[in-house]
């Protein structure tokens, strides 16, 4: 019984929002979407990022052709997506639509013609491609209360971002730091933070800090890019 015991503990947990339960069928789920998006979820877990229909199948009551039809419509309605490679589903989507209820957001700018929901998905993409790895519905959440209620600009948290990659601190807590201190000091667009930057170094290092330290350009187009920023 021990044994038993000591590798169910082992096997480990797949932590879901709870929103998700909550508001799924106001999101236009059905039962059968839940469950295979759970799986998801599950897979993930276990490092599969890209499960096959089959083993889907395995663990549901569900024949093959029944998870692919609602891969594909889940697929269609864009509440998942697959990544850039291809190679992983992307669970972004759903939990954007989560966090805004299923509506469309505001744009960030009152004369902004760019979507905000894509803003958003490509910033999430952005952020899980340099950690490594899937975000938190806590991070999601995050993320989207600096566009939303802090109104960074999307240009200024991919600085940001940028800063915290040269730095090797990979968490949201050091960015948001960078990001409030820069609001502290009226900073606004991307050339504004990179010249508070150099001030700060200048401060502390000297004129001869300028050289060979200058923050990397980052694109600064909403379109997020999607490679390795440190590429």
């Amino acid at each position: 019984m021990d044994k038993d015991l000591k590798q169910f503990l082992a096997e480990g947990n797949v932590e879901l929002p709870l929103r998700l339960f909550k508001s799924y069928h106001q999101l236009g789920l059905s039962n059968e979407d839940l469950i295979v998006i759970m799986q998801l979820f599950a897979f993930s877990k276990e490092g599969i990022a890209l499960p096959r229909t089959e083993l889907i199948s395995a663990r549901t009551n569900f024949s093959q052709a029944a998870v692919q039809k609602t891969i594909e419509r889940l697929l269609n309605s864009k509440v998942i997506s697959l990544s850039a490679s291809n190679d992983a589903y992307d669970l972004s989507n759903l939990f954007g639509k989560l966090i805004s209820g299923g509506l469309d957001l505001q744009p960030l700018v009152a004369d902004s013609s760019l979507d905000q929901t894509k803003t958003k998905k490509s910033l999430y993409q952005l952020f899980q491609r340099e950690f490594g790895r899937m975000l938190t519905p806590m991070e999601l959440q995050t993320i989207g209360d600096w566009l939303k209620k802090d109104q960074f600009s999307p240009e200024l948290i991919v600085t940001a971002l940028r800063q915290s990659v040269n730095s090797q601190i990979l968490n949201l807590r050091y960015i948001e730091k960078i990001l409030l201190n820069w609001k502290q000091n009226h900073v606004q667009t991307k050339e504004q933070a990179e010249a508070d930057n150099l001030r700060h170094r200048q401060q502390y290092t000297g004129p001869l800090a300028e050289q060979g330290n200058t923050v990397k350009q980052v694109d600064s187009e909403i379109k997020i890019p999607l490679k390795k920023i440190g590429e």
